[in-house]
């Protein structure tokens, strides 16, 4: 899982650069690091998977962010090689995983959030996430506290629409 992270940054770390037009294999690697990533995980589960440390959960969310950001910029260039759909479905596959880690509490849960809050963002016309919590707006709050994690300032979008909507203060029944 490091070898492919490590890879993911690197790559990311290129497309910023933007020295020269995005190329099909760079995009392929990193999807593929992706995906490799998230499979990973979710294919070694076992008793010991909700004592993982956090950073473990860390580096799955921001495999599965880079997925989403990928899909959303890259979407007609990748659909050349990739059947969109099943990475959606790798990507609500993972949100659902993390959502049986340990108790609600546990960092998987929130991580969980973030993912599922991104897709829904980025890919509203895919499948619905079955866990996108309504009410939810999304200014930059959470997402702006931890940008290196979840690799924000990896692209400049002018349109700040593409980021999720956060609302720290889920609206609840009234009472």
């Amino acid at each position: 899982m490091e070898f492919h992270f490590a890879q993911l940054l690197v790559y990311d770390q290129s497309l910023k650069s933007r020295s020269a037009a995005v190329r099909e294999s760079l995009l392929s690697e990193m999807v593929g690091n992706s995906a490799a990533i998230i499979n990973l995980a979710m294919g070694t589960t076992d008793a010991r998977t909700r004592h993982l440390s956090d950073h473990i959960y860390h580096i799955i969310t921001f495999a599965a962010v880079t997925l989403c950001r990928l899909l959303t910029m890259y979407e007609e260039q990748l659909s050349t090689s990739y059947k969109i759909l099943e990475l959606d479905t790798l990507i609500l596959s993972l949100v659902t995983w993390l959502h049986t880690i340990g108790l609600p509490c546990h960092a998987a849960h929130t991580l969980g959030d973030v993912v599922s809050a991104f897709h829904a963002k980025l890919r509203p016309n895919s499948h619905p996430s079955p866990y996108a919590l309504p009410g939810w707006s999304a200014d930059d709050d959470l997402a702006m506290h931890f940008p290196e994690l979840l690799g924000l300032e990896s692209f400049d979008f002018e349109n700040s629409s593409l980021l999720p909507n956060w609302d720290p203060y889920i609206q609840g029944p009234t009472i």
